[in-house]
């Protein structure tokens, strides 16, 4: 009896990782073998079986996907990817609340696959902003979400700002508040600048990650808890379509969000606009 498809593609991970591999293009014998690390005697049974299920087809000493190999692998690809991610950091995501996603990304979110679960030490706690500041410098582009509140987001926030980033920083309604009420100076400062914007999410904080930090080429990010709680672990990624998932998820709040004039939100009155005109 035949071996179902779904078997082939998934039950066997040197059937998966040669399927893979060959999703980026034809490859000969050996080059096969070197890029997956496997012994020829135990990678020839798995194209067999491939072979004689019409996945991948063999001409000469070169091995490429068939249009239906290249069709599964592409239907099964997110879900080897998402499946991948979460066995990395199986206790994590299982401990995650993850319905802040949005349905059409929380499908995708094996984009965030090759992530590096970042766990501060003691000496550190929470404070993830050294790190930032290491990653982000050289980019042009920022986009910050907090939906808990750290003192050092204002400073943070305003270094960017004047340095001439074009800086997002969107904020929960919680945040923002303690924001206005403690650091108010830095936030009419990080206003000023005309490549800087603050947007406040006024539904509730848990409706939104803990933090989404973006630059040109990292992204980090953190999740509550299942009981609502920050621990202070979050991911670090560097691929390609992290980033843009990334960049996804942060404009679908910022669409989500209110614009903010001045630290005065929600009240953007006259007065407000009159101390903007004041610091300048």
């Amino acid at each position: 009896m035949k071996l179902q498809l779904v078997n082939l593609l998934l039950f066997s991970e040197k059937r998966k990782n040669l399927l893979l591999l060959l999703a980026e293009g034809p490859r000969n014998i050996d080059e096969i073998l070197d890029l997956l690390q496997i012994s020829r005697i135990s990678l020839l049974p798995q194209i067999k079986k491939l072979k004689e299920e019409g996945l991948i087809v063999q001409k000469e000493d070169v091995y490429y996907l068939s249009i239906i190999g290249d069709i599964l692998v592409k239907k099964a690809r997110p879900l080897l990817d998402a499946a991948s991610m979460f066995e990395d950091n199986d206790y994590f995501w299982s401990h995650r609340k993850l319905d802040s996603i949005p349905f059409h990304l929380l499908k995708r979110i094996g984009d965030l696959k090759k992530s590096q679960l970042i766990e501060p030490g003691l000496a550190q706690g929470f404070d993830i902003f050294p790190e930032l500041v290491n990653r982000f410098i050289g980019s042009s582009k920022v986009m910050l979400l907090f939906s808990y509140f750290h003192p050092q987001i204002p400073s943070f926030s305003l270094k960017f700002a004047e340095k001439g980033f074009n800086i997002q920083l969107l904020l929960s309604k919680d945040s923002f508040d303690r924001f206005a009420g403690d650091f108010r100076y830095a936030g009419e400062r990080i206003l000023m600048n005309e490549n800087a914007s603050i947007f406040v999410y006024s539904g509730s904080p848990l409706e939104i990650p803990a933090l989404i930090a973006i630059s040109e080429n990292a992204l980090f990010f953190g999740f509550f808890n299942k009981k609502g709680k920050f621990e202070g672990q979050y991911l670090l990624s560097f691929e390609p379509s992290s980033l843009a998932w990334g960049r996804e998820l942060f404009e679908y709040y910022v669409g989500r969000s209110e614009k903010v004039c001045s630290m005065d939100y929600p009240d953007s009155g006259s007065d407000s606009q009159r101390t903007l005109q004041n610091l300048k």
